[in-house]
């Protein structure tokens, strides 16, 4: 009897943590669109769809290559999307219970799905009149039989018209909000993007208000204008009234940007901080949905990969017996000849870099963002002893840390272009100088060039001048003061100590 009734309860265990882990939410949807009864969205490069309240999702592609912008037709049975199945990204429809999805673009531009104008035509916008304008336009075409038509307006990268079809809500400019297409976060520069309210009768123009800003994804419903705007840093959704010429904000996130939007009737589809969400424009209550997906995507699965087709960084050990080496953000250490292959970091979940080791073959050290921000990492050779993290500043991204001859130190540099030293007994940080002047950000190395002298009291290293040049300045970690070595006169690099230290 005990051992039956042990079985039974291993047995409901199990089965309440299958089911556990069956229920969790999942994350990263994308590009939501709703009708009366359904929501669509993109998961993993594919269409899926569920219910409104985000039960019962199912995946309606399969395709290998990457789906987009899925958006409801007005009658909720069709779904218009961005795809790419024969080698093109052309405009596809599929039906509302799956099936073959319907090429309905054949055009060698990409086209980008955009909205519907009835149940039986669609508009996208491309890059297709290049000898006519610099953007892309919007264009139509009948998901019956395509033949695709420019829209009136001559350049027009996203839109929305109005109920009547007479007025069209639109960004003439491309959309730095969209991430993957534009590197630009709270970009203010000449390219903003404004939402243009365009008259097709008058030809008249009208602006919606906004200063140092990107408005972009407009939806029209109604009388008001809904839209995506960073004018308070953060991205929200906001609604300009037509007749009153009111502007409102309706969401105010904090965390993260707002992403898509899309509209039907009373209701805004949006996606923010991974979920999918339905808003009220009428009560401006948010609905979040917790959707669970049973994928099985490809890239989660566990696999065997060769290391040394993305080795990114390397460093020889004092003694020359062994090599470190970073790959796929692994540091590794490897045997000359014989002997095994050790992993140093073990940090499947985090990024590590720039591996080194000490002069005197103490530590292996390199950078691992495993706590949340960049930070220096201490390891004896095997690994064996837990790490030592050393806080590197208040920044979040720091490049190639170099050990000091004495092994007591290393010098490096933050993305702002400061350069510090850090002592690894001590762990304090010292900040050598600012290169205030320099044309490029330190993103990808060291641009100062540190170099140490043979007894660890002096730092070599470059810095931009007035003139544009850089030059050559020498640190002494004793006195903590620098001065300028070489005239400024002409353009310098790699400063290097020689072996007698003279």
């Amino acid at each position: 009897m005990i051992n039956k009734f042990s079985a039974v309860l291993l047995l409901s265990l199990a089965c309440t943590q299958f089911t556990a882990k069956a229920q969790e939410e999942t994350l990263l949807l994308r590009s939501p669109s709703i009708s009366d009864s359904h929501i669509t969205f993109v998961y993993g490069g594919d269409i899926w769809i569920a219910d409104k309240n985000g039960n019962n999702p199912r995946r309606l592609t399969t395709n290998p290559g990457v789906e987009m912008n899925p958006i409801f037709s007005p009658d909720g049975k069709q779904i218009a999307f961005t795809g790419n199945y024969d080698g093109n990204t052309d405009i596809y429809t599929i039906p509302l219970y799956g099936g073959e999805p319907k090429r309905i673009t054949f055009h060698p531009s990409a086209e980008i799905m955009r909205g519907w104008l009835n149940n039986n035509e669609v508009y996208f916008s491309a890059t297709r009149d290049y000898q006519y304008a610099f953007g892309s336009r919007l264009y139509k075409t009948n998901t019956k039989a395509p033949v695709d038509a420019p829209l009136m307006m001559p350049e027009a990268y996203q839109g929305s018209p109005s109920p009547d079809g007479r007025y069209w809500a639109y960004i003439k400019n491309t959309d730095p909000t969209e991430r993957e297409r534009v590197a630009f976060k709270r970009y203010r520069g000449g390219g903003m993007a404004s939402i243009w309210i365009f008259d097709t009768q008058t030809k008249e123009v009208e602006i919606i208000p906004g200063e140092r800003c990107n408005d972009v994804k407009p939806v029209w419903l109604g009388n008001k204008v809904y839209f995506l705007s960073d004018r308070d840093k953060i991205v929200n959704i906001f609604s300009y009234d037509v007749k009153t010429k009111k502007i409102e904000k309706l969401t105010n996130y904090k965390d993260y940007d707002v992403r898509t939007l899309q509209g039907r009737g009373n209701e805004l589809a949006f996606e923010q901080g991974g979920r999918l969400h339905i808003l009220d424009v009428n009560n401006k209550k948010v609905n979040s949905l917790k959707i669970s997906l049973g994928a099985d995507p490809l890239y989660k699965r566990s696999k065997y990969v060769e290391m040394n087709e993305d080795i990114r960084g390397y460093n020889i050990s004092p003694t020359g017996q062994r090599a470190l080496f970073e790959a796929r953000g692994e540091i590794i250490s490897v045997p000359k000849e014989k002997g095994e292959a050790r992993n140093i970091s073990r940090g499947p979940g985090s990024h590590e870099k720039y591996p080194s080791w000490s002069p005197n073959g103490k530590w292996i050290s390199y950078l691992s963002d495993a706590r949340g921000k960049y930070e220096l990492v201490l390891r004896d050779q095997k690994a064996m002893d837990e790490p030592t993290y050393i806080d590197l500043g208040k920044d979040y991204f720091y490049f190639e840390p170099m050990w000091s001859p004495d092994s007591k130190k290393l010098v490096y540099c933050d993305a702002h272009l400061n350069l510090y030293y850090v002592d690894v007994n001590t762990k304090k940080v010292v900040l050598i100088d600012s290169d205030k002047l320099a044309s490029a950000t330190g993103r990808v190395g060291n641009r100062f060039m540190p170099s140490w002298s043979f007894d660890s009291d002096w730092i070599a290293y470059v810095k931009t001048l007035n003139n544009g040049v850089t030059a050559v300045f020498m640190y002494n970690l004793t006195t903590k003061t620098s001065h300028q070595i070489t005239d400024g006169m002409s353009y310098v690099s790699q400063p290097t100590f020689s072996r007698d230290g003279k």
